[in-house]
């Protein structure tokens, strides 16, 4: 059998390429097996994980269309070189407006919690200030924080304290009427009160202790039962109740009715009876017209008439003639309610 030199030659060469074109593929995808890098990237959208042959963390974040902003964060170094397996970790800063001591304080920030941000700020807290919402709760969004400046404050307040009258009934003393027998006198006592405000406002106020300083002393009033009287001329008179009452004197006198003889109603009483001894005028309000009485001093007398001056505990007794008005004055004198139907005008 003859060889040929010559197709032995070109039948080895074209082995021998093939062997280096296979050689070369080996190596070709082993540099670029070598240099392929799987990068995991944590972003507010999720994890994912990214094939890339950037050398930096900048790189890998421009090629995915990553951008960032001063206030964001990164667990890496932007020009740190990346290995095969890196985790980049990125953390989104959130708005958080803090409102305190009257003005919002508005920033951009990553801090985990309320707590971290108020420290961002260098928002300071006394004892009983109030966060909401609280110091743990996650930041995770946009979020509102609003700080209550509590205060406290100890307010002295001095108060009266009421005396009570113990009340005894007395058959020596007429119904009606009632005397002190002892004199009762306030007390004092004073007040810690607690008063608290929220930024400044008051909000409630309650009472921290009470320091009793004087005690008061009760008194004693006597009050009549007794319902019977002895008229100056001896006769045992009934009677409702009595009463203390300044009296005063009038007579049908222009000057003290102000109508003179010609005219129609002179002399004439509110109640339409002609004045006579034993009319009296009295207030309506505390002695009802047609009522029967007794004065002291004066006798039996008809409540039948009114004055514009005649208000509240005040009589006036009708006599005859000027002189006698003068002499009398004005007096105190005890008035008797007579035990008897009133007069039928």
């Amino acid at each position: 059998m003859k060889i040929n030199l010559k197709d032995f030659k070109s039948l080895f060469s074209i082995k021998l390429i093939a062997v280096a074109a296979i050689c070369l593929i080996f190596a070709a995808s082993y540099v670029y097996s070598a240099m392929k890098k799987e990068i995991t990237i944590e972003d507010i959208g999720g994890v994912k994980v990214v094939s890339t042959f950037k050398e930096t963390v900048s790189d890998v974040l421009e090629e995915n269309n990553i951008q960032l902003i001063p206030q964001d964060k990164i667990n890496l170094g932007m020009t740190e070189k990346l290995e095969d397996g890196t985790h980049i970790k990125i953390s989104r800063a959130k708005k958080v407006t803090i409102s305190s001591d009257g003005e919002d304080i508005v920033i951009l920030t990553t801090a985990p919690d309320v707590k971290s941000a108020l420290g961002e700020v260098q928002i300071k807290l006394g004892e009983k200030d109030r966060v909401s919402p609280g110091f743990d709760t996650a930041i995770t969004g946009d979020t509102t924080i609003a700080v209550t400046r509590v205060e406290e404050r100890i307010v002295k307040q001095e108060m009266k304290m009421d005396f009570t009258n113990e009340v005894r009934k007395s058959d020596n003393l007429d119904k009606g009427l009632a005397r002190v027998i002892k004199k009762g006198s306030q007390g004092s006592k004073e007040l810690s009160i607690k008063v608290i405000f929220e930024n400044g406002k008051e909000v409630k106020r309650e009472i921290a202790e009470e320091k009793v300083l004087k005690e008061p002393v009760n008194g004693i009033i006597e009050e009549g039962t007794r319902t019977t009287f002895v008229s100056s001329r001896g006769q045992v008179t009934r009677f409702v109740r009595a009463l203390k009452m300044t009296a005063t004197a009038y007579d049908a006198t222009f000057e003290s009715c102000g109508k003179h003889p010609d005219h129609p109603q002179y002399g004439i009483t509110y109640s339409g009876l002609r004045v006579r001894p034993g009319i009296v005028a009295v207030d309506p309000k505390v002695i009802p017209l047609g009522t029967y009485l007794y004065v002291e001093g004066y006798g039996e007398a008809l409540a039948a008439d009114i004055g514009s001056a005649i208000k509240g505990n005040k009589i006036d007794l009708y006599y005859e003639s000027p002189e006698d008005v003068a002499k009398y004055g004005k007096r105190t004198v005890k008035v008797y309610v007579l035990d008897k139907p009133k007069y039928k005008f």
